[in-house]
């Protein structure tokens, strides 16, 4: 994860519990069951082919390095709005969401985002979910059933990993119930933005990919770029009317254009960043509500995060 990853408690899926996902506020205990699950690998391959194929937008390959360049000249052209995907496995990330979000046209996305009010749509959204998931963990958890948890992997600071106890997994979760808002935390003395620019079609190291694709897509509306990709719903993750309405929300107020989106990332591009600490940190809790892992998986807090904000024109949002 690009501006630094946090050491973090990796959680491996055993749960049988709650149709194998255990939520909890804040997702403190998480199982990632919501993303597409692989078929044989052949059967597999064939049908990421098949999804590639299927979609109707054109497609530009270049590199990495010069992704930005012609994500540029191609938003000058007025085709339409170009979104760059990244290498051959972000390219298949992106139509096996495609497939799998079962051929929901654009416009009914669309039409769903027209009915929400961003950002209070979404804080109602997140509400009902926690409140969902509080419930069904205290039910699995009530059942005493060892069998049902999942299996929790701690890694130290040192990168040494060991599976948690039954009652350790307990205690965790109990305690995640529990969770409150993160902390604001102290304000950096220098800002590590977060993203800091294209992430995109660069590998973890930072350097640029041989290939990348460029999607460009039938709409001159650049928050709508969730709705044709059908981008979202998944895991913590929000439907993608949920995006359309962020997206056209932070356009309005600061410029912000999605400039690309792989299979759980997008990097967005702002013109105007938060003018003061007040506004900056009233917009990382914002964006804590759309993508919460940017925090308990990044920053921890607050304050970087919207220190960022105001020392970037990138924002960068991940989803585990």
């Amino acid at each position: 994860m690009a501006g630094g990853m946090m050491d973090r408690r990796s959680i491996l899926a055993s749960a049988a519990a709650v149709g194998g996902i255990v939520a909890t506020p804040f997702r403190a205990v998480a199982v990632q069951t919501g993303k597409p699950s692989h078929a044989p690998q052949d059967e597999y391959s064939a049908a990421i082919a098949e999804a590639i194929a299927a979609i109707p937008y054109r497609r530009i390959e270049t590199t990495g390095r010069e992704a930005l360049n012609i994500w540029e000249r191609l938003k000058s052209s007025g085709e339409g709005w170009p979104v760059i995907v990244g290498g051959d496995e972000d390219l298949a990330q992106i139509a096996e969401q495609w497939t799998i979000e079962g051929g929901a046209r654009p416009q009914d996305i669309l039409a769903r985002a027209d009915a929400l009010r961003h950002p209070d749509s979404l804080r109602a959204l997140v509400a009902a979910q926690r409140e969902d998931g509080v419930a069904a963990t205290r039910e699995m958890l009530a059942k005493g059933d060892d069998q049902l948890l999942p299996r929790i992997i701690d890694v130290d600071q040192d990168g040494n990993a060991r599976s948690l106890s039954p009652a350790e997994v307990r205690k965790t979760m109990l305690e995640g119930l529990e969770a409150s808002e993160p902390e604001v935390g102290e304000w950096p003395a220098e800002a590590d933005a977060m993203g800091g620019g294209l992430t995109v079609g660069y590998d973890l190291d930072g350097k640029p990919l041989d290939k990348v694709h460029i999607l460009i897509l039938p709409t001159k509306e650049p928050a709508a770029a969730p709705a044709y990709l059908r981008w979202g719903g998944w895991n913590a993750c929000p439907a993608p009317e949920y995006h359309v309405a962020a997206l056209r929300d932070w356009h309005r107020r600061y410029g912000a254009v999605p400039v690309a989106m792989t299979g759980d990332v997008i990097n967005v591009r702002v013109t105007r960043r938060p003018a003061s600490r007040d506004e900056a940190l009233s917009l990382a809790r914002e964006q804590f509500l759309y993508c919460e892992d940017n925090v308990l998986q990044g920053t921890d807090t607050f304050a970087p995060l919207a220190a960022g904000l105001m020392h970037s024109d990138w924002w960068f949002f991940w989803w585990d």
